[in-house]
């Protein structure tokens, strides 16, 4: 078994490598991957049976009927896997499986600290997952079949009770000429590694570098979109490139960092008083920064805004929008603005109550501004347990409960020691944090996060 359970592994490692890192040749990757795959295949998934005999899809079976499946490990979906598995411990005959395309669930609000210094923002979810009722699926979903009641996993298929759709979001580059090509996303964990790889790479290019200006043209980082993922990663990249540029004795007066946002203000969910904040805080770390400037076209080595104005530069990193898999609209189920699931008050699919969308996945409406709710973590996490307890409420008769979304605050981080933001307090309207103090609160809410999963995994879990 254990050397039918390698060739399994190597073989997966193959598919996987190709797809992640576009080759085989990734040593330290693949290493990496080969040791959490050992750690995790014994754990979590059933040896004895193949992908196709553990996924009957024969509706009329009843241990599938007992099945509830969710589509995403990130911060809404794996809060749901876990509080639905501890809303159904007395009533094991339910069974709960979380499927996810990597063994690990990342902190995506940290991402720019993973591109920029290097900063660990993923939990190996074996150690979330430990000694819980979930069966952990590592794959892709290809396919839902809502009238089938199934979900197709690579090359096999799930039955469902209930599902929830915590896919996640994918880039949004708006059909802009040469974008998809020639700029770095950051929306992955693998895209926060791509481009902490570069940023070092012309860093040290830099240094062996005579000519000024070809020194200046490899230090001239761009940011497409002014939004909350944006204006994080300048502030960061801020920082960082003063002290790598130190490291290397490069003049700081070579690097240029340049943001662009089509509308009239950074930060537009936040409010008028709190963008302009932004704005100047990015000012006062020498950030250029372009409103009203919509992209056209980018090449390899120039960025083109509406005005024909061209930007020289070999570093452009895109974080201007997002989108949901177009799998959800091809499965059958109605969706709205960028893909999202159109939800009613309980977070239903419309039309269907056994299929539950949350986080980015779900064009869930604020019932007090009759508005969508941003995709935020703190409205994926808050959706991920009513979901649970929804399911719950609905599997033993009892009343479900609306969807009332809870602003809970909001930070920006501006650098590895600053951030502007504020929280909701009893009492209190808003208090406002800004500066040391700022930064303080997006770290507490961070590890408040963890925290959480401490709690409702029953696991000590560290990064």
């Amino acid at each position: 078994m254990n050397k039918l359970r390698k060739e399994h592994i190597e073989k997966f490692l193959d598919e996987f490598m190709l797809i992640e890192y576009k080759g085989r040749d990734h040593i330290i990757a693949r290493a990496h991957y080969r040791e959490t795959f050992n750690e995790l295949i014994p754990k979590y998934f059933e040896q004895k049976k193949s992908e196709n005999e553990i996924t009957s899809t024969d509706s009329k079976d009843d241990s599938i009927m007992k099945n509830i499946v969710i589509i995403g490990a990130g911060y809404g979906g794996l809060t749901a896997a876990l509080r639905l598995e501890r809303l159904l411990k007395k009533h094991p005959f339910f069974k709960v499986h979380l499927i996810d395309r990597n063994p690990y669930h990342t902190i995506k609000t940290q991402l720019h600290e993973a591109a920029v210094r290097k900063a660990e923002v993923s939990i190996p979810l074996y150690k979330i997952l430990k000694n819980r009722n979930i069966q952990f699926h590592l794959g892709e979903v290809k396919n839902i079949d809502v009238e089938n009641k199934t979900v197709q996993i690579n090359n096999g298929m799930l039955g469902y009770k209930f599902l929830i759709i915590a896919i996640g979001s994918k880039v949004n580059y708006y059909n802009i000429p040469g974008m998809a090509e020639h700029s770095f996303p950051l929306q992955t964990l693998y895209d926060a590694d791509k481009i902490y790889e570069h940023i070092s790479n012309m860093c040290a290019i830099s240094a062996s570098e005579n000519d000024e200006n070809i020194r200046k043209e490899n230090l001239r980082f761009v940011i497409g979109g002014g939004g909350l993922s944006g204006v994080e990663f300048a502030g960061e990249l801020a920082d960082h490139t003063f002290k790598c540029l130190t490291n290397f004795n490069i003049d700081t007066s070579n690097v240029e960092i340049i943001m662009i946002e089509a509308a009239s203000r950074l930060v537009p969910f936040m409010d008028e008083e709190f963008s302009a904040k932004i704005k100047r805080r990015l000012n006062d770390k020498a950030i250029k920064v372009l409103l009203n400037s919509k992209i056209t076209k980018r090449t390899n080595d120039e960025v083109f805004l509406e005005n024909s104005e061209a930007i020289k530069t070999k570093n452009f990193i895109w974080t201007g929008g997002i989108r949901v898999s177009d799998l959800l609209k091809y499965g059958g189920l109605k969706t709205g603005p960028a893909g999202r699931v159109i939800v009613n008050e309980y977070l239903q699919a419309e039309n269907n109550k056994y299929i539950y969308a949350i986080g980015d996945s779900a064009n869930a409406i604020n019932p007090v501004t009759g508005k969508p709710v941003p995709a935020a973590a703190q409205f994926a996490l808050q959706q991920g347990r009513l979901a649970a307890e929804n399911i719950y409420a609905e599997i033993f008769g009892k009343p479900k409960k609306m969807y009332h979304p809870k602003v809970l605050g909001e930070v920006v981080s501006l650098g590895k020691h600053l951030a502007i933001g504020w929280l909701a307090l009893p009492f209190f309207k808003k208090v406002t944090f800004v500066g040391f103090l700022g930064r303080l609160l997006k770290t507490a809410i961070r590890e408040k996060h963890i925290i959480l999963l401490r709690k409702e995994s029953r696991n000590w879990i560290t990064y």
